[in-house]
């Protein structure tokens, strides 16, 4: 998580091009909104970047790559929902001189990929945020950069919304933080005004 904070604001200290690249499901999609709220807080204005389901399949595929790498040309590419097992795309990513942050919940296969930083509960045996989805990790990680960098006036809480609706449609356990997450967010939910 270190690792991830410190990148991600020195992104943003220097105006890198960020693209927040996620999975099309509503966990995917919840997580690059909260980031995407997050990172503009600070300034930033990150592109976000979803693969074509038919044409580039799921997660951090070699088209889906090659196809936002044209489009965005990222210095940062923060890979979420998706990227514990592309060992193979982030090196394809790293050559092309692209700092690689993998926000993820996915069970990890035999190696993890090598980048700057790799937010997964499930690459830590014993992990106690195990049960979390990516939108509970994105909204970790936003709680992290507002340790580390407050910005006033901003309502992290306000947000639980996206984090609510995330954690039901990605069908994870309603179990401690999780639970809280919902519960909060439906009240967020009730009186939001997002489209």
């Amino acid at each position: 998580m270190a690792a991830a904070v410190n990148r991600i604001l020195l992104a943003v200290d220097r105006a890198e091009r960020v693209v927040l690249f996620g999975d099309y499901d509503v966990d995917g999609v919840t997580s690059l909104t909260l980031l995407a709220e997050m990172l503009g807080t600070y300034g930033a204005a990150p592109n976000l970047f979803l693969p074509l389901r038919m044409e580039e399949g799921y997660g951090l595929s070699r088209e889906s790559v090659n196809r936002c790498c044209e489009q965005h040309k990222p210095e940062l590419l923060i890979a979420v929902d998706c990227g514990t097992s592309s060992l193979g795309e982030i090196a394809e990513l790293q050559r092309r001189s692209v700092d690689v942050i993998v926000l993820d919940h996915h069970e990890p296969k035999a190696a993890l990929p090598n980048c700057v930083a790799v937010v997964n509960p499930k690459t830590e045996p014993g992990s106690m945020f195990h049960y979390l989805c990516s939108v509970g990790i994105a909204f970790k990680l936003c709680h992290a950069l507002l340790k580390t960098r407050p910005v006033a006036g901003f309502d992290l809480k306000a947000n639980l919304d996206l984090v609510a609706l995330g954690t039901v449609a990605d069908i994870v356990p309603l179990q401690n933080e999780n639970r809280i997450f919902v519960q909060r967010g439906m009240v967020e939910i009730a009186r939001s005004k997002r489209l």
